[in-house]
């Protein structure tokens, strides 16, 4: 093969890879057996379907298509006037032109170049290998009688429940969150975005004001961290934390830390606010009916965060609100009008353990059974007893 002509060849290669990628697939005139259809496995009017079209953007006049600028409508984007015409029917089932477009716009062009070498090859095999195959499996588990079973109707339900949400969450809007409702939430809930000033403290909570007193005169204005948790260890009540050299944590103003069940008095944050970071609280701190010897760590200062930081997140949070106000609004329609019997009396048939796991069903009229110990086997001999 000389240079040009294989030059030629892989030019031709380039050209054949393009069409196959499929850069735009449009389904064109339809025609349809419009006859009465039989009871499945008959398989009806598979038609002759237009071939593909391919389109390239193109920039300077005509040039060699490049795949990797192939630009794909989307399938809101290709509505045909033929959608609508029958491609095949299988036994009760109908696949329209239209179906077959949005599922070969939807496919992968990897997956769509082992269906063939061209446009109409790939075509005319996916519809055979995939819809039709899909379809004559459906209608025979529908002869078979899956479709009543009970987790198959469950899926339907779940995918029906889920197409819902999705057309509800458009008719409300949760989709289109404008900047300025995202600012407007941000400015109203001010405290939501800032994390306060917090202090880093250990105490050591002793019976008596006089103990406190001479503790913080033994161990000075800047303790030794090894004697400070000596200290803690041997003399601090609070035996939660004593262990730790009385570490309770980031203290807020509040009192709060970040473990949910350590909350300290106020004046315990209040106290060490005061005094400079790593020193002890000069003078005893009153805790309840106790005295506190405190010490400030560390001062974090407070956060506040910025409105492009927390866009986002605003955004989910109001998108979630809206589809959860406008999903409520429907049930509460939806409720008076179709839900015509209710028995919640009998849920009571229905015994749920502690740990969630479902137990045996119970009959109507039930009585509980019996918690009563059973009476210890009679001993052989006695009186009555089994011999």
């Amino acid at each position: 093969m000389t240079r040009s002509e294989d030059a030629r060849s892989k030019r031709a290669g380039r050209l054949a890879a393009a069409a196959i990628a499929g850069l735009v697939i449009s389904v064109g005139s339809v025609g349809a057996d419009r006859g009465s259809s039989a009871r499945w496995p008959s398989i009806r009017a598979v038609a002759d379907v237009a071939p593909l079209e391919v389109r390239v953007a193109r920039a300077g006049g005509p040039r060699e298509p490049d795949p990797a600028q192939a630009q794909v409508d989307t399938p809101e984007q290709q509505e045909d006037p033929n959608d609508a015409k029958v491609v095949a029917r299988v036994g009760e089932s109908v696949i329209t032109a239209g179906e077959l477009r949005r599922a070969l716009a939807q496919t992968p062009r990897s997956v769509l170049a082992q269906f063939g070498s061209t446009p109409d090859e790939i075509r005319k095999n996916y519809l055979d290998r995939v819809l039709v195959r899909d379809a004559l499996f459906a209608e025979e588990a529908r002869a078979r009688g899956i479709e009543s079973q009970s987790d198959v109707r469950d899926r339907e339900l779940g995918a029906m429940r889920a197409m819902l949400v999705d057309d509800v969450r458009r008719e409300a809007g949760a989709k289109k969150i404008s900047d300025a409702d995202v600012k407007s939430f941000f400015e109203s809930n001010p405290d939501r975005f800032v994390t306060p000033k917090r202090i880093q403290i250990q105490r050591i909570l002793v019976a008596t004001e006089a103990e406190a007193s001479a503790l913080i005169a033994d161990l000075g204005e800047r303790p030794d961290p090894k004697r400070w948790n000596d200290a803690a260890r041997e003399k601090s009540l609070d035996k939660a934390n004593n262990l730790r050299g009385g570490a309770l944590g980031l203290v807020a103003e509040d009192g709060s830390t970040g473990q949910a069940e350590t909350k300290v008095d106020p004046a315990i944050f209040a106290a060490a606010d005061a005094v400079k970071d790593g020193t002890i609280v000069p003078s005893p701190v009153r805790e309840g009916p106790r005295w506190a010897v405190v010490l400030k760590r560390q001062t974090v200062a407070p956060v506040v965060q910025s409105l492009d930081a927390e866009a986002p997140s605003i955004r989910a949070e109001l998108a979630d609100q809206r589809l959860r106000t406008a999903m409520q609004a429907l049930l509460d329609k939806l409720r008076p009008t179709l839900l015509t019997e209710l028995n919640v009396e009998l849920c009571d048939m229905v015994s749920v353990s502690s740990t969630g796991e479902l137990d045996r069903s119970k009959r109507p009229g039930t009585l509980p059974r019996s918690k009563r110990n059973a009476s210890p086997a009679p001993n052989e001999g006695a009186p009555g007893g089994l011999r």
